[in-house]
């Protein structure tokens, strides 16, 4: 599916290097997995590649939510310990970490300090019809992760929270929020999201999350013929009721 939703957005031409890459890639994975089983129950050889990533509940209860190690991060998101090879993203299984001695929480703060350093994000503001947005963009995997740092960017995080999209792996959008000009971002953000999340590739969530105080939380929504009905959780409707 990701490979048929890249080749829809490059030209015609492309698809057969695209293709071939990407068989070129599984085999250069395959061949590194069988050197990497020799060193899997060495933690300090082995910690260096562990990452986490961000996928839809889909996804995950296709593969059993049972075999990974992870965290259910908000809506129909879930946070994954993976193992990041250079051709390659794989969930680590519980098993695999008996010998490591180590508990999910540091297995965390190792996977999200590794995914910083090593995946540069660029992040810049645009704007977006009446209304500005911060664009979180990479031509990686780990865009998404945004999320784990946003507390350390206070560019990002208005008075009273922020609106956050993660359409798909390579962009979060995020919109500061401080008055209620939030109901107009509310109302062009939905249907961007949705779009973008159809669009790909690595497609993640089509949902809105409100930022605040260290939760993020759903604000619900339905797209019924072209038209947005939005319900928001009260916590969310409290807040509008104050903003000017």
């Amino acid at each position: 599916m990701n490979v048929a939703q890249f080749c829809k957005q490059e030209d015609k031409k492309y698809y057969k290097e695209i293709i071939t890459e990407h068989f070129n890639s599984m085999i250069r994975a395959n061949k590194f997995d069988k050197e990497f089983e020799k060193i899997a129950d060495n933690f300090e050889e082995v910690k260096k590649y562990i990452g986490i990533r961000l996928y839809d509940n889909d996804y995950v209860a296709h593969i059993g939510k049972e075999l990974t190690i992870g965290k259910d991060f908000a809506g129909d998101i879930y946070s994954m310990v993976v193992f990041d090879f250079p051709d390659s993203v794989l969930s680590i299984k519980p098993e695999q970490t008996i010998a490591w001695n180590k508990t999910i929480d540091e297995l965390f703060e190792i996977g999200i300090s590794n995914i910083k350093s090593k995946y540069p994000l660029t992040v810049t503001k645009e704007a977006f019809g009446e209304f500005s947005i911060w664009f979180v963009q990479g031509e990686h995997f780990f865009t998404p992760n945004i999320v784990f740092d946003i507390e350390n960017r206070k560019e990002l995080i208005g008075s009273k929270g922020s609106l956050v999209g993660l359409p798909h792996r390579h962009s979060a959008i995020i919109y500061p929020i401080e008055n209620l000009e939030v109901v107009k971002a509310i109302n062009g953000l939905i249907p961007t999201i949705y779009g973008m999340n159809q669009e790909g590739p690595g497609s993640l969530s089509n949902n809105l999350f409100w930022y605040k105080d260290k939760t993020f939380t759903q604000l619900p929504y339905k797209i019924d013929e072209g038209k947005l009905q939005f319900f928001p959780p009260n916590n969310f409707v409290e807040l509008l009721n104050e903003l000017k």
